[in-house]
């Protein structure tokens, strides 16, 4: 009987170790596995600099007519291009219109690119670019659209105050 238990005991004991041998040894070969890839990237220049804007009023102020509660008026067309020196960075255009304060809740503001209306709507807090984003020293046409919400109060030769704050982001996909 005791020879019988030496030899299943002996049995465990080579089992284990093969298995034990198996196992380290599967996983240092895990371990050292090394994969590579390597793909060729076409040479292209890239300079940082710096996104400047300069920006001018395309036609007429003096166009604007009074508005009454529920209309809009679209402003004139206002000419961004991006200005900034020594740079091959690509850009977005945001848009934030801003109105008078004490008439802010009674007046809605929309920002377009192109012609208002029409074209692609600017979301607010928003900015916009055609896939893979503007070129340095390009342009793009921006109208803002002022709307005078129903309801609004029934004050008299209250100014409206339209600006539009505009701003070139790096464009990063």
């Amino acid at each position: 009987m005791s020879k019988r238990d030496n030899g299943v005991s002996r049995r465990l004991r080579w089992g284990a170790g093969v298995a034990a041998v198996l196992v380290l040894g599967t996983g240092t070969a895990a371990a050292h596995a090394v994969w590579q890839s390597r793909v060729a990237l076409p040479a292209e220049t890239v300079s940082s600099g710096s996104l400047a804007l300069s920006a001018e009023w395309v036609g007429s102020w003096d166009e604007w007519k009074p508005l009454f509660p529920g209309q809009s008026s679209d402003t004139a067309t206002l000419h961004v291009t991006e200005t900034g020196q020594g740079t091959t960075l690509r850009w977005r255009v945001a848009a934030e219109p801003e109105v008078a304060a004490g008439l802010a809740e009674w007046v809605k503001t929309e920002v377009f690119v192109g012609e208002c209306g029409r074209g692609q709507l600017i979301p607010a807090g928003g900015s916009y670019a055609p896939p893979g984003g503007y070129a340095s020293g390009a342009s793009v046409d921006l109208c803002l659209r002022v709307m005078l919400l129903p309801g609004a109060p029934d004050e008299q030769s209250v100014p409206i105050e339209p600006r539009l704050k505009v701003r070139a982001q790096q464009v990063t996909e």
